[in-house]
């Protein structure tokens, strides 16, 4: 589909949802309304790279996709840290950070010769993409989520890490003889019905547990999913 098809999308579903009494509708049209703004994304990264390759860049840059990033939250931000070694010393425009209501795409270009990309799809609550920033650090990008509801908790990032978690709770209470036995089958299930991205993450989290068992607690655990 063609970015202005696209934006058309957006607009109407905008327009419709200003005209939506149902609940069940108005979630219908954000979905739409998120999934095709996450295209748009995805249309202007990759119209953004092919530019600059156009462009004649003289080496190949390939995209490297992040996964590893700390947060932290205040009564007003979500704080997201990621760590690249060189990062200040890009140019302010070659690290760009797309938002949508629940989710971000942080692209870093031409660094040390390559390019960087980081995605958070299915932010728990909604943020204020308009307030939303972020800033260049010593050998690090941090990203400010802005909070829609101020003050409200985030116990976790995204909302599969929610169910996640839910899930966990129940199984660990049907089987409470059994709980290693219980959480190994949680991560089962949610390998098997997961993506691509969802399986990379869910064996990252399954390797750092099982390097906790045997070194100790400091060392991780499942509790750490990427951008689940």
């Amino acid at each position: 589909m063609s970015l202005e098809q696209l934006k058309a999308d957006v607009a109407e579903c905008v327009a419709l949802l200003e005209q939506a009494k149902s609940a069940r509708v108005k979630g219908a049209l954000t979905q739409a309304k998120a999934e095709a703004e996450r295209e748009i994304i995805n249309l202007e990264i990759k119209a953004r790279l092919a530019a600059e390759r156009k462009a004649g860049a003289e080496t190949k840059r390939y995209l490297h996709e992040l996964t590893d990033y700390g947060w932290d939250q205040s009564p007003k931000f979500i704080k997201l840290f990621i760590t690249l070694p060189g990062v200040q010393n890009c140019a302010e425009e070659a690290v760009t950070v797309n938002y949508t209501e629940h989710s971000l795409q942080l692209h870093v270009s031409d660094l040390n010769g390559k390019d960087f990309g980081l995605s958070v799809n299915n932010l728990l609550y909604g943020i204020d993409v308009e307030k939303s920033y972020r800033k260049l650090k010593t050998d690090m990008v941090a990203i400010y989520l802005k909070k829609v509801d101020e003050g409200q908790n985030w116990d976790v990032l995204t909302s599969i890490q929610k169910r996640l978690k839910q899930k966990q709770d129940s199984e660990l209470s049907k089987d409470s003889d059994n709980p290693e036995g219980a959480l190994v089958n949680i991560m089962k299930k949610m390998y098997n019905s997961g993506d691509s991205k969802t399986k990379q993450l869910i064996a990252k989290a399954w390797t750092e547990s099982q390097d906790k068992a045997r070194f100790g607690p400091e060392t991780g655990g499942l509790g750490n999913l990427g951008d689940l």
